[in-house]
């Protein structure tokens, strides 16, 4: 091992006579463009370290249309007591393999990243490389530079290498982490509570918040790449930059775009449930409405381009910054005109989202002023997501309060809604028995009325039979009376005294007021009060006249009347003229 190492600082020495070298100093990031460059030609990095007679030159530039594989050497002198350990970074961040010579194992290790390469060396960010100078002497670099797929950019780069002290750069990693930590925390315990209180009271306003608190766990964990951490976040499109930049789409800004889509959302929705604005503010409802769709719709779509088709966030990124401002420009304006309006809550709810507000307000100008890539740099989304997590859940509490009190409103009209119930049976129910004891009464009054149609049937069938027999009787007498009267005229010398005191007494029979006492009885069971009435109308009756007219009353023919009469037909029809003539009656009634 220590002959291997004495060849290799001889040869280390020889190659570095008349090469650029770059010196450390004690910043904690350097950059340094003092590099050779080798246009590959299907070298191996044995082969590169076998043949120091290779050409690599001074010029520093990536000819991305010309060549598709580079090798760039770097001699950094650290002219320090003490090894120090760096992340180096060279940009395209395509696929990149870097050697340096491990003195502890003593031989040369290679790592590579990218973002077309999955690292075996987990860091947040895809493309770092880690390497160690050793101390007080040049170490020699070796970069294998993959730029194939750049060639349809056609550029000349002219990069620069960066070096970040490892200490520093584990120091800023743990502190963004312990930031993460704590807002993915405050999130989820926020989240938790705020899944109890939607399951208890199945409020869509809380659904809402839990939407948004979703999204911005997934914001902020894709805002600082830490889906990186959990799994290989593979890249959909790219660009470079002439200058040389290059900014692509991954996993990461996938989810970043979906967490910010679940925070507008939910942050829209749950402002126009908040304040119920389709009835209370119709013109901000609407306006919220349509421009929550015009910006999932187009952000939808953006996603799209850049996950399936080519990268497009470099020159929409400002567009959609822009809109989710407007958005909260105009949940801004809500709160402060449900306050105006001094709707229910309206200013707990003001009072506890002017903060995250202007935290959010911040992140989207940071982001259209200063780029995404320059997250490490700034704070404002954490602290946009606790605040909005808090001034939600705060507003949260003020609508619950607001809620119990509705139901405790609800409960009391619920009571007194039973009790009106309770009465409304106990009225029916007394309805129900008035109607049985109606239904009862019915049934008697029908049986009665059954009872009396009976004997107002038999009185006329008994009626009837009085008239019939009325009738045969006195057709019988006249009969009687027809054969002595022809007996008289056939034998005149011998009249019998006998028989003049017979015909008188057929002749009273005919008229016995017996027979009209039971015609009169039955009649007026069949039509009661029909001689009160008469009389009371006709007082100048006779009581032959009253005869008559209960007969004519009866629709008895005319010779049935003659026969009760014993007169001829003749008279009964002058008997009625007279009749009805003295009664101011027509003829026909």
């Amino acid at each position: 091992m220590n002959l291997t190492y004495f060849f290799f600082c001889i040869l280390l020495t020889f190659q570095v006579v008349g090469q650029p070298v770059y010196t450390l100093n004690d910043s904690t990031s350097v950059s340094t463009d003092q590099y050779e460059i080798l246009p590959d030609r299907g070298y191996t990095f044995d082969q590169i370290l076998a043949n120091p007679s290779l050409p690599f030159s001074a010029e520093d530039s990536l000819r991305l249309a010309e060549i598709p594989v580079y090798w760039l050497r770097v001699k950094v002198n650290n002219p320090y007591g003490y090894a120090r350990s760096y992340d180096v970074r060279v940009e395209p961040l395509m696929d990149n393999t870097l050697y340096n010579f491990d003195y502890n194992a003593g031989k040369w290790v290679g790592y590579r990243a990218g973002i077309l390469t999955e690292s075996k060396y987990n860091r947040r960010i895809q493309g770092i490389m880690p390497c160690v100078l050793q101390a007080k002497m040049v170490n020699t670099l070796y970069v294998r530079v993959e730029v194939s797929s750049l060639r349809k950019f056609g550029y000349v780069l002219k990069r620069k290498i960066q070096f970040n002290r490892k200490n520093s750069v584990l120091g800023k990693e743990e502190n963004l982490r312990i930031a993460w930590m704590v807002a993915i925390t405050v999130l989820f315990l926020f989240f938790l509570n705020n899944v109890y209180i939607y399951f208890s009271f199945r409020d869509k306003t809380v659904l809402y918040y839990l939407i948004a608190q979703l999204g911005g766990i997934i914001y902020i964990t894709s805002y600082r790449h830490f889906f990186s951490l959990i799994f290989y976040c593979p890249v959909f499109t790219f660009w470079i930059k002439p200058s040389g930049w290059l900014d692509y789409y991954d996993l990461n800004y996938l989810l970043m775009h979906i967490g910010i889509l679940g925070i507008m959302y939910g942050l829209v929705q749950f402002t126009r449930s908040f304040f119920d604005t389709k009835r209370t503010l119709p013109v901000l409802n609407t306006v919220l409405k349509r421009g929550l769709i015009v910006y999932v719709s187009i952000t939808t779509v953006i996603i799209l381009i850049n996950s399936m088709v080519f990268y497009l966030e470099h020159y929409t990124r400002s567009f959609e910054n822009l809109f989710a401002l407007f958005l909260i420009l105009i949940i801004l304006s809500t709160c402060v005109a449900g306050y105006l309006r001094k709707l229910p809550a309206a200013g707990s709810f003001l009072l506890a989202n002017m903060l995250p507000l202007v935290f959010m307000v911040g992140t989207t100008l940071f982001h259209v002023l200063v780029g995404v890539n320059d997250s490490d740099n700034t704070f404002l989304p954490d602290m946009a997501i606790i605040a909005q997590s808090l001034g939600f859940s705060i507003a949260l509490v003020a609508r619950t309060r607001l809620i119990q009190s509705d139901l405790k409103v609800k409960e009391m009209q619920a009571r007194q809604l039973e009790f009106d119930l309770r009465e409304l049976t106990l009225a029916q129910r007394l309805t129900e028995m008035e109607n049985q004891k109606i239904n009862a009464e019915i049934l008697v009054e029908k049986s009665r009325n059954e009872l009396l149609h009976h004997n107002l049937e038999a009185n006329r069938r008994e009626l009837a039979s009085t008239t019939l027999y009325i009738v045969q009787k006195n057709k019988m007498l006249a009969d009687l009376k027809k054969q002595i009267h022809e007996s008289n005229q056939q034998f005149p010398d011998n009249k019998h005294q006998g028989l003049d005191g017979v015909k008188a007494i057929l002749n009273s029979n005919l008229y016995l007021d017996s027979d009209w006492a039971k015609f009169k009885l039955h009649f007026e069971q069949v039509h009661p009060r029909f001689f009160e009435d008469l009389y009371v109308k006709h007082p100048s009756l006779t009581k032959n006249e009253i005869r008559i007219y209960a007969y004519f009353h009866m629709k008895l023919a005319t010779k049935e009347i003659a026969s009760l009469l014993n007169i001829d037909p003749a008279s009964v029809r002058r008997a009625k003229t007279r009749l009805y003539k003295k009664m101011a009656l027509p003829e026909d009634e």
